[in-house]
């Protein structure tokens, strides 16, 4: 326990283990009695009130931009989108909510397009959902993928790579397999190889 006592107009502490009465002699553990008739208080600290944060955490400053620029960051092509991509919400900002086609969310190290309005669901995880998102990509001749529907279906002129070769669709709402037999009217391929080129 902490006392305190006023000297020479001036607080002292004393923890009042040893202590000096008025009449000079000392006392050694001297017992609550005897410490306050010498003069020592017990010391109660004041209550401080919590000071407010002087600046905004990285977190709401993080949200505040990410809000200022949300109407800039729609307009952006995927492209500069991909530039920027730590500025769009977060995938998990939005399960529970509605998301609606075109809509762009950053998750694990990615950045997803909405290709079908929902309420995002923490079972839909974008990477394994391509009826609901598809994976943002500057690659000029990405993997091709099974679409699951016309919501992520090729269209004419989408560039694809399938079986180490180039494709380009020739029709919208393409979901067929290049290469395919009978898609010799939907796909076209392009002469090199991707291993002749990257000789």
């Amino acid at each position: 326990m902490t006392y305190y006592k006023i000297i020479n107009d001036r607080m002292v502490f004393s923890t009042c283990k040893v202590i000096q009465k008025a009449d000079g002699t000392w006392v050694s553990n001297p017992d609550s009695v005897t410490i306050e008739s010498e003069g020592w208080r017990v010391y109660v600290p004041p209550i401080v009130p919590p000071q407010p944060a002087t600046e905004p955490d990285y977190g709401e400053i993080l949200s505040a931009v990410k809000k200022m620029l949300s109407t800039d960051t729609e307009e952006l092509s995927d492209e500069d989108a991909l530039d920027v991509a730590a500025l769009f919400p977060t995938w998990k900002s939005k399960v529970g909510k509605e998301v609606v086609v075109g809509e762009r969310l950053w998750y694990n190290e990615k950045l997803y397009k909405v290709v079908q309005a929902h309420t995002a669901s923490e079972q839909w995880v974008p990477d394994h959902n391509p009826a609901l998102y598809t994976g943002i990509s500057i690659v000029e001749w990405p993997e091709w993928v099974q679409p699951t529907g016309a919501q992520d279906a090729y269209n004419s002129g989408d560039k694809v790579t399938h079986n180490d070769k180039h494709w380009i669709s020739d029709v919208d709402a393409n979901v067929w397999e290049p290469g395919a037999v009978g898609t010799e009217s939907l796909w076209h391929e392009q002469e090199e190889q991707i291993n002749n080129e990257e000789i």
